[in-house]
């Protein structure tokens, strides 16, 4: 049985009947993507349905990347299962424009990132994506977020390290907060996007006040006291911690990361709103696009 042509027929029909407007095919060479080449991918109006190769590869990126027959994506990571897969490679196609919001995909992949396609997954590009998106095009945003989902894991006492992370917008951020102590990373060169640091700052997460982080990545400061005199809302039961990051993302362009002490929960701010939750024991990220 010829599995990657049985595979890709399916997906051209399934896309059909559910109305898809293209099939994501994840590929490491390419090679189980060459069956749609002969293939009439219209739907049931004679519309045509996109088709869209991603791979890690960048041999194969350029190689495929010549063929008018498909729009392609280069992936810069290799996510081992399959609804990971799907996700990386959709949050890559928004951030380049190949994909857009409210699409109807049907995705095939494959067991980690193999050219022997074995599943279909279908999916509509909704808020969560955006999300993902967010975190994709935004380095110093993914890393404060990884950071922040490791303090919530838990100090040498097991309980979540309850912190903020105030990133961007640095100027208008430091007029409106002042130091608790004296600033500690003042004249030192550490950025959140360098790995090999975070034993450093996951020191400094005990203390009180924020981290300031500028686009690039760097520490501006830390036990940074905000005080943004910006009226806004969160949900009963987040303290003070949370209400500050609202208010200095409503009051600059800046994005808020929190890790709640209590149970861990890393939260996305952005505008004074919450803009998600992740549970950091099963790294589920909810979209919430308002302050619940």
């Amino acid at each position: 049985m010829d599995v990657p042509r049985a595979l890709a027929e399916a997906a051209v029909k399934v896309a059909q009947e559910i109305r898809a407007s293209a099939i994501l095919a994840l590929t490491e060479t390419g090679k189980n993507c060459e069956v749609f080449s002969k293939m009439k991918l219209t739907d049931q109006n004679g519309r045509p349905i996109k088709l869209i190769v991603a791979t890690p590869n960048p041999e194969a990126y350029r190689r495929l990347s010549m063929s008018g027959n498909f729009q392609c994506l280069k992936l810069t990571a290799r996510p081992h299962d399959r609804a990971s897969q799907a996700h990386h490679a959709i949050a890559c196609g928004l951030q380049e424009g190949v994909i857009h919001p409210g699409e109807r995909l049907v995705c095939l992949t494959g067991d980690g990132f193999a050219d022997m396609s074995d599943s279909l997954i279908c999916t509509e590009v909704n808020e969560e994506f955006s999300l993902v998106n967010l975190l994709e095009s935004n380095p110093v945003l993914s890393a404060t977020v990884e950071l922040s989902i490791e303090l919530a894991k838990g100090g040498p006492d097991g309980k979540p390290v309850g912190t903020s992370f105030v990133v961007g917008d640095t100027k208008a951020v430091l007029r409106l907060s002042r130091q608790l102590m004296i600033n500690p990373f003042r004249g030192y060169t550490v950025n959140i996007k360098d790995r090999r640091q975070w034993d450093l700052l996951k020191k400094y997460a005990f203390f009180d006040g924020a981290f300031i982080i500028d686009d690039l990545g760097a520490i501006v400061a830390a036990q940074r006291y905000l005080n943004a005199n910006v009226p806004v809302e969160v949900p009963p039961g987040l303290g003070t911690r949370h209400l500050a990051v609202a208010a200095i993302t409503a009051a600059t362009r800046a994005k808020g990361v929190t890790v709640s002490g209590e149970n861990g929960v890393v939260r996305i701010f952005e505008k004074g709103k919450i803009l998600a939750k992740i549970d950091p024991g099963s790294r589920i990220i909810e979209s919430l696009g308002s302050s619940t």
